[in-house]
């Protein structure tokens, strides 16, 4: 899954994906600053209280999302 957060100043690209290795989940934050974090989780709960927590800061701090790919140019 890929999702965009978007405000003024930049873009933010989430994807959660499967882990590399086939065992459990990756969430990849994609910043605007190039900055590229990627947090690795054994299972989906975990997964989703973080994407939870990820979510709620991002919106708490102006941006707007998320939407899925396609929708990306209703953002701006």
């Amino acid at each position: 899954m890929v999702c965009f957060f978007s405000r003024a100043d930049g873009l933010i690209r989430c994807e959660v994906r499967p882990a590399g290795n086939g065992d459990g989940y990756e969430l990849l934050i994609d910043r605007p600053d190039a900055a590229v974090q990627v947090e690795r989780f054994n299972g989906a709960e975990a997964l989703n209280r973080r994407w939870m927590d990820v979510e709620g800061y991002l919106i708490s701090q102006g941006w707007r999302g998320p939407a899925p790919r396609q929708h990306l140019k209703y953002l701006s």
